[in-house]
Formats: structure tokens, sequence, C-alpha cells
């Protein structure tokens, strides 16, 4: 596994599988954070009310078009039912980079610009879907500094 300094971004060379169930919508003028917020209030009302056991990670992920979906990793989904509502929603990164933001969500668009702006000067190209994980900030804090991975798709080098 590659690890550069500059921004601590972490090129990892290894496919990451996701299996999530959750939410999606199209975002509209950019809104993520109003529409992510409103899709994770409504996916996390539907596993209460489903008594799914889940590990309490959310990820937010950016599709092509404006698409994004809200979504936790679901247990025992064999021996569970999935409440209809929610969507299944797998996917897998061949090749991405990984960035820890520590500090307030609000400072996550300008983050997102600057790993952007790092990750081409080294000659990468982001694909989709990138996401980003929330809900491991560290236990017993007043949540000034939540922790947020992002991991942004990468295309293959040829």
């Amino acid at each position: 596994e590659e690890v550069t300094d500059f921004m601590d971004i972490q090129i990892v060379e290894q496919a990451a599988e996701f299996r999530l169930y959750g939410l999606s919508a199209t975002v509209v003028n950019r809104r993520y954070g109003e529409v992510g917020f409103r899709l994770m209030g409504e996916m996390w009302r539907v596993i209460k009310e489903a008594k799914l056991r889940t590990t309490g990670i959310n990820h937010w992920v950016y599709f092509d078009n404006d698409r994004m979906f809200v979504g936790v990793e679901v247990h025992n989904t064999e021996r569970v039912s999935i409440p209809q509502s929610l969507e299944l929603c797998e996917f897998e990164l061949p090749r991405f980079a990984r960035h820890v933001h520590i500090g307030p969500y609000s400072e996550l668009p300008q983050k997102w610009q600057s790993l952007k702006t790092e990750i081409a000067a080294r000659g990468e190209v982001v694909s989709l879907p990138s996401l980003e994980v929330y809900g491991h900030a560290c236990e017993g804090d007043d949540g000034s500094k939540p922790e947020t991975t992002i991991l942004l798709g990468l295309r293959k080098v040829k």
C-alpha cells in the first residue's frame, strides 16, 4: 500500500466491496448535505422500526448524474427481513484514494475540492462512485472533531 505525505492521502491498490442498505435520491443544486441528512433520517427511522442490527456507520455514496445513496451495513441479512423501502446498494472500488478528515462537517466541500486538486496533480483521475464514511468519531468528545473517511474512486492507470 503506497502512502504519501501531503494532506495524508493514501492510494489503495486493493479493491473494497460495499453492500449497503439505505435510500437514494437525485441531488438538485449541489445540496448534498441537505439531501444526505434527509435520507439518513428516513433510513434510520426505517431501520429502527424494523429493529435491524447494523454497524451504525453511515455511508454517503456519490454516483453519476447527481445521484446519492445513504446507507449502512446490516448484520445477518440472510436471517432478517429487510423492509421494502430500503434499497440494496452493492458496488466495488477497485482502486481508491483514502483521506481521513478530522473537523467540522462544514469543511467537507472545501476538503473534497482540495483532495481532487491534489489527486489530479499526482496524475490520477477521480471516478465515481466516491463516498464519505461517518460514525466513527472519538468517543466522549464534544463533536467538534468528528472523523469522516473520504474514499475517492480512482480510474485504473493504463
